[in-house]
């Protein structure tokens, strides 16, 4: 058998014991993940060994093939087959002995996803070759698994490995070539390395500056993009920037080479990251966008992207303005839409709030269509946003047993009394507690180095024990409730439980490029929100009016208030 041959030959080169051999089988099959033999696995070891095995041949070399999803990182010798997705360019570069060397990659595709291939040296020759071009079958010998520049995992092809176009043995049936239909939204993963979407652009935002490590100015500008299946963000950097000029809100594009990353903002997240190699290209044709109709609103709770429902209104706030980074005042009206399994909050902006506030009602029944299913961390549930493309129905719907919204906040639950103070009557300093909305985007978060002891700023700090210091964190918003609006402070644990992010990890995200994304985000959940504060009111000089720093906040929930009322009301 040949791994006696392969156990003999190894322990006759290296002193090593039979049972520190099968040691090292049993550690390299689990390192491939079972997917080689005893004897794939001496031959491997015999090769990492330096130990010379005339014996070699291709059916053992066939014992160790994979597919790319099994890829895990520090695998060697690695057998890959697979069709070529993308070639990048290759570069040249001085090495240490002062001779030049060479290094370029492309995209290797299989059917379970992507993997970067990078050759060295004379290897590159290969980018020559006539045939060596898009959706030609490739085969790689010998590779090993190492983490990329981006972290994910990359695979590199040394002087004693090989790569083989239009290879002879390999059933052709198994990789099928690649075709340019997009892929669906729902259908992104980190497994793919090159994307193309197709979708509507729901949201630009404008080209914002930043420093980079290295002190050079850099650019970045994102959009959301939506299919029928989501939505994502995709973000264009420095030059790159420029690829947007003529892209607007409402526009049908689709886009070529996208690189899937984790979000920075929500370890949940992907979003796409164009390259220079990255194509826009705007269609006359309109994006046929159709929820699947969802027949109860509690497994909406299990579901984003787009949908259908109908349902009975059973609250409804008055319309009201919110203003955004722009400047801009928009319309907004929000209302709950429910079933007999559950609720769910429904929002509108601009000419349709204007439009529906005239006409919608407490018990009108609503059928919606293709409306945009997203989670709000403000309420902790999945809410529902009316986009150009959703169709609202007013229909006769008759439900028993209507069900209303459960939320699970997050935050203890603190003291109010319920006596809430009109914006428009606070007039002198005190605790106060009001009832508004967040009426304006959140536009920065402040953090400031603080006496640990009395939390004030260091250069206020008069309590004498300054030598321990930490970072706290402020926010403020405004708060409209109907009859004005008043400028609240929330610090420290209180600005954390609000945006729910420690105050650390914002101060390394303000380092970031990434913070102007992370301002839209949080904004987009609390903007139009309805909250209860409880606080102290003082007097500005700055804004010559009330200002309230705010105690403690919490989510206004319809049954409690009515539950209030209705206890004021008997007493």
């Amino acid at each position: 058998m040949k791994t006696e041959v392969y156990i003999n030959k190894i322990i006759e080169e290296t002193g090593l014991t039979r049972k520190e051999i099968q040691n090292l089988v049993e550690d390299k099959k689990n390192e491939l993940k079972g997917l080689i033999s005893d004897e794939g696995a001496l031959f491997i070891i015999a090769k990492e060994l330096g130990v010379d095995i005339k014996n070699e041949n291709k059916d053992l070399l066939k014992d160790i093939d994979i597919n790319i999803s099994d890829i895990t990182q520090n695998m060697k010798n690695i057998t890959l087959f697979g069709r070529i997705k993308e070639i990048y360019k290759v570069n040249s570069f001085k090495k240490n002995d002062g001779s030049q060397g060479f290094v370029g990659s492309f995209l290797l595709h299989d059917t379970t996803g992507d993997a970067r291939i990078v050759l060295w040296d004379d290897q590159v020759k290969i980018f020559n070759e006539p045939n060596f071009e898009k959706n030609e079958l490739i085969k790689i010998i010998n590779g090993n698994a190492k983490k990329g520049k981006f972290g994910d995992i990359d695979i590199q092809v040394g002087r004693y490995g090989k790569v083989i176009l239009s290879p002879e043995d390999v059933d052709y049936k198994k990789y099928p070539k690649i075709t340019s239909k997009p892929t669906l939204i729902n259908d992104i993963n980190l497994n793919l390395k090159s994307i193309s979407i197709e979708g509507k652009v729901i949201q630009i935002s404008p080209n914002r500056e930043f420093t980079r490590k290295d002190g050079e100015l850099g650019n970045v500008r994102s959009l959301t993009l939506l299919d029928s299946t989501g939505s994502i963000r995709v973000t264009f950097w420095n030059e790159d920037t420029e690829k947007l000029s003529n892209i607007e809100s409402g526009d049908v594009i689709s886009i070529t080479n996208l690189n899937p990353r984790l979000s920075t903002l929500d370890s949940k997240t992907i979003d796409l990251n164009a390259t220079k190699s990255s194509y826009i290209e705007k269609s006359s044709e309109e994006i046929h966008i159709e929820g699947i109709f969802r027949e109860s609103i509690q497994t909406l709770q299990n579901h984003q992207g787009i949908a259908s429902l109908r349902g009975i209104i059973t609250s409804i706030d008055n319309l009201r303005t919110v203003s955004i980074k722009s400047g801009e005042d928009l319309p907004l009206l929000g209302f709950i839409l429910s079933d007999n399994t559950d609720g769910i909050r429904v929002t509108l902006w601009n000419e349709k709030a204007e439009e529906y506030s005239k006409i919608l009602s407490v018990g009108q029944g609503l059928e919606l269509k293709n409306v945009f299913i997203k989670y709000s961390n403000f309420s902790n549930r999945n809410e529902i946003s009316i986009l150009d493309e959703s169709v609202i129905e007013l229909i006769d719907l008759e439900i028993n047993n209507l069900k209303t919204v459960e939320v699970d906040r997050k935050e203890l639950k603190p003291y109010f009394s319920g006596n809430y103070e009109k914006i428009v009557n606070i007039n002198a300093p005190g605790t106060v507690e009001v009832k508004g909305f967040i009426a304006k985007d959140l536009t920065t978060i402040t953090i400031y180095e603080a006496c640990s002891n009395c939390n004030k700023k260091i250069d206020n700090c008069t309590c004498g024990l300054r030598e321990k210091t930490e970072n706290r964190m402020i926010i403020n918003l405004i708060i409209d409730d109907g009859s004005g609006t008043v400028r609240t402070t929330l610090v420290g644990e209180t600005a954390e439980k609000f945006i729910g992010v420690e105050t650390e990890k914002i101060s390394q995200i303000k380092e970031t490029p990434e913070f102007e994304k992370f301002l839209e985000k949080k904004s987009s959940e609390f903007l139009g929100k309805d909250i209860i504060i409880r606080g102290r009111a003082r007097f500005s000089d700055y804004s010559n009016s009330y200002e309230i720093s705010v105690y403690d906040f919490k989510e206004l929930n319809i049954d409690e208030e009515l539950e209030r009322v209705i206890n004021k009301i008997e007493i």
